[in-house]
């Protein structure tokens, strides 16, 4: 043989190889198949027989079709089965369903529970199996409500933004948010240099907010000046851009709020009335129990989640630059070597009286902004109650799953109906909440927050705020004017520790007094509330923003 004949001899060879292989695989593949039916014939099978001959196969269930004998003479309890059909295939009316849980439940007395279990197993023996397998259904589906937290959205700052913003409105979101966790839990994700997302669920894009902050990050990075000195020049700046402080949207917002959590109450209230709990079985507000539980373990979680134990916000406004303070008004600053957050946390218990000239106009703003100071760390008592809070959470959790799963007398139509509803309201509530943050976002930063590592930074940034002139500065129930604190009131009597930023600023009018020409005298006087002081009569100095002093004889 030749060397250009041996490639063809050995590929001659090759295929030979495959195709004995082939040949042997499709024999063995045709005697499994073989087998494998043989096998299978061997296994027992059950003849076909007549209604009501006992059957000797007890894992086989024999019945006769319907449909070989129309006239049903030859099947056992043929009217049980017509009303089987009929109540699977007849109308749902609410009303009959609502009062036939109301019936089971209509006994009082010391052997109430005792009288519902017994008219609920009644009603039980009076169901149809076709009812009974739709119940037992309805149940099934019904257990998952539990986890509609998961489906609601994943937690952002922005709501937490919008919990410092508008409290109302941060509740009215936990009350939506059915056992969901609103707050991001690491510090990381308060980062004051990210902008807002939205969570996608809102259209974003670039605003004059968020190139100036990003111009004010560059000049950081090039500047000297402490950080706390850089965050005080964010405030001030900030006191002086007057736009914004129209919130009818927000207001809107939160009617809409009202709507949707009225919505899942409804709901949930024609649910419970003809839904029977078998170990809670004279109770009829069990779905609303569930409910209430649920957003007091949703609020105390989204209160103890957020990151920070220790915060400090402020409300700042401007005031008018024709004021005058009196000079022995408590100034807020660090004393007795406690810090300038001692200080207020201390409180200062003065009230004083600043002037105000008729002779000069002045200008009220009627809007405010949110100033947040966060220490970076928690506790041992915060992270203590974190985890009692996420044990809670997984508690209610188990409850809540068991509770549905084990309700009886649900019908399908009624079940869909809260899921569809109580669904629907906990996913337009989170879009809705975002919509308001976008709202109070929209015009200026409606808050800046910064994060320090220690409380020392924290009374810096505090310090450098207050060092700040022409601001009315609301913290601790404090209102503080150019470094000195005017009133001290209780937080829980103000408008502003509910409805935040909706609120209008501190009215300046209500710590004042003023003065106007005496036209008789030609010379100033003041007028009657400046004549109730006792204090004022005898002299009284003042000293306004430049530091120059007035005295009043």
């Amino acid at each position: 043989m030749s060397t250009s004949e041996q490639p063809t001899s050995k590929a001659s060879f090759g295929s030979i190889i495959c195709s004995d292989a082939l040949h042997r695989i499709r024999r063995f593949n045709k005697g499994a198949q073989n087998l494998t039916v043989f096998a299978y014939s061997l296994l027992p099978v059950a003849a076909a027989q007549a209604a009501g001959i006992q059957n000797s196969n007890p894992n086989t269930v024999l019945f006769t079709p319907t449909a070989l004998d129309p006239e049903s003479t030859r099947i056992p309890d043929s009217g049980s089965i017509q009303d089987d059909i009929d109540r699977a295939t007849g109308w749902f009316f609410m009303s009959a369903w609502n009062e036939r849980g109301n019936l089971i439940r209509q006994a009082s007395g010391p052997n109430s529970t005792a009288y519902c279990l017994g008219n609920l197993s009644l009603a039980l023996h009076q169901l149809g199996t076709l009812n009974g397998a739709e119940y037992n259904g309805a149940a099934g589906a019904l257990s998952l409500l539990p986890t509609a937290g998961a489906l609601v959205g994943s937690p952002t700052k922005e709501l937490w933004v919008l919990y410092k913003l508008m409290p109302l409105a941060g509740i009215f979101s936990m009350f939506l948010s059915l056992g969901g966790t609103m707050v991001p839990t690491q510090a990381g994700a308060y980062d004051p240099k990210v902008s807002f997302t939205y969570g996608g669920m809102i259209a974003t894009t670039s605003l004059i907010a968020e190139k100036r902050r990003q111009e004010e990050l560059e000049d950081a990075r090039t500047s000297l000046i402490s950080p706390a000195e850089m965050f005080a020049r964010r405030v001030q700046q900030r006191a002086e851009d007057d736009r914004g402080g129209i919130y009818r949207n927000v207001w809107i917002g939160i009617a809409i709020q009202a709507v949707l959590i009225a919505t899942i109450l409804i709901a949930l209230w024609f649910g419970q009335m003809g839904g029977v709990i078998t170990w809670w079985c004279d109770v009829y507000a069990w779905m609303w129990f569930w409910y209430f539980l649920v957003v007091i373990v949703s609020v105390v979680e989204n209160f103890v989640g957020v990151p920070f134990t220790n915060n400090w916000t402020l409300r700042i406004s401007k005031v008018p630059h024709t004021i005058q303070i009196s000079r022995d008004a408590p100034k807020v600053q660090a004393r007795d070597g406690k810090d300038v957050l001692d200080a207020i946390k201390s409180g200062f218990n003065a009230t004083s009286l600043v002037k105000l000239s008729r002779q000069e106009p002045y200008t009220k703003r009627n809007s405010c902004f949110y100033v947040v100071i966060s220490q970076e760390g928690v506790s041992a008592a915060h992270a203590t109650f974190r985890v009692l809070s996420k044990a809670s959470n997984v508690a209610v959790f188990a409850f809540g799953t068991a509770l549905f799963a084990s309700a009886t007398l649900m019908s399908v139509s009624v079940v869909l109906m809260i899921l569809s509803l109580v669904l629907s309201a906990g996913v337009w509530g989170r879009v809705t909440a975002m919509w308001i943050a976008s709202q109070m976002n929209k015009f200026s930063d409606p808050v800046l927050h910064t994060v320090v590592h220690e409380r020392l930074d924290a009374a810096g940034h505090m310090e450098e705020i207050l060092k700040i002139p022409g601001l009315i500065v609301e913290t601790g129930g404090h209102i503080i004017i150019n470094g000195y604190s005017i009133k001290r009131r209780n937080p829980w009597f103000s408008a502003a520790t509910y409805i935040g930023l909706l609120a209008a600023p501190y009215d300046i009018t209500k710590s004042a007094i003023f003065t106007q020409p005496d036209w008789t005298m030609g010379e100033s006087r003041s007028d009657a509330l400046m004549v109730k002081s006792p204090r004022l009569r005898q002299g009284y100095e003042f000293m306004d923003s430049s530091g120059t002093d007035n005295h009043i004889v």
